[in-house]
């Protein structure tokens, strides 16, 4: 058992639930700083869900690698390569797609 991939893991699983229920973004010093007319542009709801996903899955990769150490030694660094192509292609797809973006 690897302490530090379950501490991570529940660190990431904490963060990713309070995003996902929209609690998150108020822990962001420029989120709340941020203009009420800057907020109206963002769907913020959408893109915290997004965010947390995103932690969530963070949280699963070392949560298995904390207590399997089988999947710790063949499969973490594959993992975590995954999650970071995956994380960075959605965050080019946050900046490109009008999703989490209100019309004005």
């Amino acid at each position: 058992m690897n302490l530090y991939c379950i501490t991570f893991g529940l660190i990431f699983l904490v963060s990713g639930i309070a995003f996902f229920m929209g609690v998150g973004p108020n822990w962001i010093k420029e989120w709340r700083e941020m203009s009420q007319k800057e907020k109206s542009k963002i769907r913020i709801r959408e893109l915290s869900k997004n965010i947390g996903c995103v932690f969530m899955a963070a949280s699963g990769i070392f949560l298995i690698s904390g207590v399997n150490a089988a999947f710790m030694e063949a499969a973490f660094t594959w993992c975590m390569v995954a999650w970071f192509i995956l994380t960075g292609i959605d965050v080019v797809y946050i900046a490109k797609s009008n999703r989490y973006k209100f019309e004005q």
